[in-house]
């Protein structure tokens, strides 16, 4: 079996979206807890969350780490999915997409030069953490 053609611009739309996704939960989440504990952190926190989606958004200027922690989130997803749809008929299919969606966001995010944390390839096998932020 030959493996399918990649397409930049799907790998493009699958990887902004996930990113999209993340920088707006991420930003959500300092904001309910900056709200919640009025610390000083959890303000400072949802400022720079905000930051980073708005200089995303605006300028399409992403740290590495965020990348990495982008591609990191699709891998829980796969894996959460993979465990949620083990029983099901359709179980198999659902999880190989969430994995070839890993992968498109690797591609697209390795095209435009980001280091991940972790460069090897997604695999259909359970998700194993980064080793920390790269330098």
């Amino acid at each position: 079996m030959t493996s399918p053609q990649h397409d930049p611009g799907r790998d493009e739309a699958m990887a902004r979206s996930a990113i999209d996704a993340y920088l707006a939960n991420r930003t959500r989440y300092w904001e309910r807890a900056a709200q919640q504990t009025k610390a000083a952190e959890a303000q400072a926190a949802h400022r720079a969350a905000r930051n980073r989606l708005t200089r995303w958004k605006n300028d399409g200027v992403l740290d590495d780490w965020v990348a990495s922690a982008v591609v990191e989130a699709a891998e829980q997803d796969a894996a959460r999915i993979g465990r949620e749809s083990a029983a099901a008929k359709t179980g198999p299919a659902l999880h190989a997409t969430a994995v070839r969606h890993t992968e498109a966001i690797r591609r697209w995010l390795h095209a435009q030069g980001h280091r991940l944390a972790d460069n090897t390839p997604e695999q259909a096998q359970p998700h194993t953490p980064p080793q920390g932020r790269p330098e």
